[in-house]
């Protein structure tokens, strides 16, 4: 599988009309990567496709919520459950034995942690169960 910068895909909604279940599709593919464990000859090439979908789902979910025509279709396009469950994955990708993983994860949490979902209607859902808390901690 290939895969095309984040910006592409939001990009498509607005010019080609890519709908939510696309999207969401699409989302999903990239959060069932965080799961590939898989190893062969070359070593761990699933850690490979985890910092792919790490990098890609944060970027992502970035360009949703600095995309000011997405303020209306976001609970359309990306329900609050889907964000936890993108924001839960890359957060246990921190807990990975592998420190570029562990690495890249962190790095991305921090980049979700920096988003104002709360600008948007209805945005308290996606906000983080202790999200302060981590703010106060990694965003000194």
């Amino acid at each position: 599988m290939r895969f095309l910068s984040p910006h592409y895909y939001v990009h498509l909604r607005s010019t080609q009309g890519i709908s939510a279940n696309q999207f969401q599709s699409l989302f999903r593919a990239l959060l069932s990567g965080l799961g590939d464990y898989t190893n062969d000859e070359r070593g761990d090439v699933g850690s490979w496709i985890r910092t792919t979908c790490i990098k890609g789902l944060s970027s992502i979910l970035e360009q949703l919520f600095k995309t000011a025509d997405m303020a209306q279709g976001l609970v359309e396009y990306l329900p609050s459950d889907l964000y936890h469950s993108a924001v839960a994955g890359i957060l246990k990708q921190g807990l990975e034995r592998l420190d570029n993983v562990r690495q890249v994860a962190g790095e991305c949490f921090i980049t979700l942690l920096k988003l104002s979902p709360s600008a948007y209607p209805k945005g308290e859902q996606w906000i983080l169960s202790g999200d302060r808390l981590f703010k106060d901690l990694l965003l000194r």
